[in-house]
């Protein structure tokens, strides 16, 4: 039973979408993380937004549940 738990609970973990960092480049629609996936402008926050120049790279922070991304710095213009 025990181990039972312990599997569901590594399983729920595993598929949380806890907090995590991101490397993105700012285009026109928001911050590209991946060929699949452009994080929209709506999703990001942080005192850098207003300063972003299309082109730059940014380290991001996730937020639990992946609703709300975070700009922590800009790595490269």
């Amino acid at each position: 039973m025990i181990n039972e738990i312990k599997t569901i609970v590594q399983n729920y973990l595993n598929n949380a979408k806890l907090c995590s960092f991101l490397i993105g480049t700012v285009t026109s629609e928001g911050i590209r993380v991946s060929d699949k996936l452009t994080i929209p402008n709506e999703l990001i926050v942080g005192n850098l937004k207003s300063s972003l120049i299309i082109g730059c790279k940014v380290r991001l922070l996730r937020n639990h549940g992946g609703q709300q991304f975070y700009i922590l710095e800009v790595i490269s213009e």
